[in-house]
């Protein structure tokens, strides 16, 4: 059985409530009780004490029976109390005992100066009356002995006793019923930013992802929830925001090259072309194929590396060695552009090779594609405390400021640079940002009228690991 949170809530504050009331009571109860049997057994000691030093006062045990009146006086107005006292040898000689209680053999203390009383003794009368009694032992004027006890019927203690114990019973009842409706209510009232929370969550749809959560109205301790719930739904706009952004923008790019692909067959078969005109067409479309085929890889490395099971085979080499065979990779390239390239510098790297050699190819390419002819484009490594960083500056005209914070998203190239889309698929600049983030670096693009300069930092090498690396 499933209870809601303000059952669940309710029924723990009423247990609270009854374990705090049960113990207050049998607390208070052990307390009354102590209290009345101590009274009780002091009013019995006293009595006997009393009637020793009766005794005392009389010769003999003859006198016993003339004052018995004067000794008998003291157990008058309570019809609960019983005297018995006897001789030594176990004569009575008096036995007053008008409700019956049947004394039993009570072990008597020794007589002494101050009249001491022996313990008080406890049993049961008729097998169901409790009985409280004590003796001690008497000493006449002749010398001779007694032995004076004193019992009476505990009933009327033990019934007040069961009245009051009933009365915690009820109380306890009464209050814990009153406790779990009230704290029912009450838990009820409480969670109501609770619901509304999460009836504002229910109400947020892919069409509304913009709604975010009142704040203000939740109590302290739901803030956090609140807030936590907020900028969830904030990363779900931005990965919705950026999933649809991502499909608008690769729709558009695919569908340039099968337009192309679509325009030229229907050109080619408008009337009959040669051999050499067909084989033109298939060369054309094999090129726009191939570019389709890059733009798929692409997305796909995307999509690989920004699943949690994405596996970095990570080893420390020398980033400057490196650039300079990416460089020499690049020579004919370059060369046919007549651009110059210029390698400096030395830094320990601790990354994935392959990705490092991906991500800085894509930068060169980048680089070499605006690059006028007759420049130089330069490679520089550096080593620091805080990690290496690599950086492939070229001159040209420069990215505006408005346009330095989007040029590692997907797809994105500059108005002017549309037109060159066959060259590029947008997707370059947001590879290298990926690779360098999944090695726990950052990548950055500064630009100056003239010159443009990336810069991949990665972190430190410690101990076979990278610092900071995810």
């Amino acid at each position: 059985m499933h209870l809601s949170l303000s059952a669940r809530l309710a029924l723990i504050f009423s247990l609270i409530t009854v374990l705090s009331l049960s113990l207050a009571g049998v607390v208070l109860f052990n307390a009354l009780t102590h209290q009345l049997l101590g009274q009780s057994d002091l009013a019995l000691q006293l009595k006997v004490r009393h009637l020793c030093q009766l005794a005392g006062e009389l010769d003999s045990t003859l006198a016993i029976r003339d004052h018995q009146e004067r000794l008998v006086a003291l157990a008058l107005g309570d019809p609960e109390l019983a005297l018995r006292i006897e001789t030594t040898e176990g004569t009575v000689l008096i036995d007053h005992d008008p409700s019956h209680i049947g004394m039993i053999a009570l072990p008597a203390a020794p007589a002494c100066e101050r009249a001491a009383s022996g313990p008080v003794q406890h049993w049961s009368a008729a097998g169901t009356v409790p009985v409280s009694g004590v003796a001690s032992m008497a000493k006449l004027r002749d010398g001779s002995g007694l032995k004076v006890g004193v019992a009476r019927s505990m009933s009327d203690q033990a019934q007040l006793l069961n009245s009051y114990r009933n009365i915690i019973f009820a109380t306890v009842a009464s209050t814990t019923l009153i406790a779990v409706v009230l704290c029912y209510l009450f838990v009820r009232r409480a969670l109501v930013p609770l619901r509304a929370i999460a009836a504002s969550a229910q109400s947020i749809t892919a069409e509304r992802l913009d709604s975010r959560i009142d704040v203000s109205s939740a109590p302290l301790e739901l803030h956090d929830l609140a807030q936590t719930l907020n900028a969830m739904l904030q990363r779900l706009q931005q990965g919705f925001d950026r999933l649809w952004q991502f499909t608008v923008d690769l729709a558009h790019d695919l569908r340039t090259p099968i337009g192309n692909m679509r325009g030229a067959s229907e050109v080619a078969l408008a009337r009959t072309r040669s051999a050499t005109d067909y084989r033109a067409l298939l060369a054309s479309n094999i090129e726009e194929c191939d570019r389709v085929t890059r733009m798929i890889e692409n997305v796909l490395f995307l999509a690989r590396a920004e699943s949690p099971q994405f596996a970095l085979h990570r080893s420390q080499f020398d980033a400057g060695e490196e650039l300079q065979r990416i460089a020499e990779y690049f020579d004919g390239i370059s060369a046919e552009s007549g651009v110059q390239v210029q390698v400096s510098g030395h830094a320990q790297i601790y990354a994935d090779r392959e990705l490092f050699r991906r991500a800085v190819s894509n930068l060169f390419a980048n680089a070499l594609r605006y690059t006028p002819r007759d420049e130089t484009i330069c490679m520089v490594a550096a080593e620091s405390t805080l990690g290496a960083s690599i950086r492939v500056q070229n001159p040209g005209e420069g990215i505006a400021a408005a346009d330095l914070g989007k040029v590692f998203d997907r797809f994105y190239r500059g108005d002017e640079a549309r037109s060159n889309s066959g060259t590029s698929n947008g997707l370059g600049l947001a590879i290298v940002k990926t690779i360098v983030e999944i090695h726990g670096g950052t990548a950055l693009a500064r630009s100056e009228v003239g010159t443009t300069a990336f810069e991949l930092h990665f972190p430190a090498f410690r101990d076979g690991t990278a610092a900071g690396s995810i």
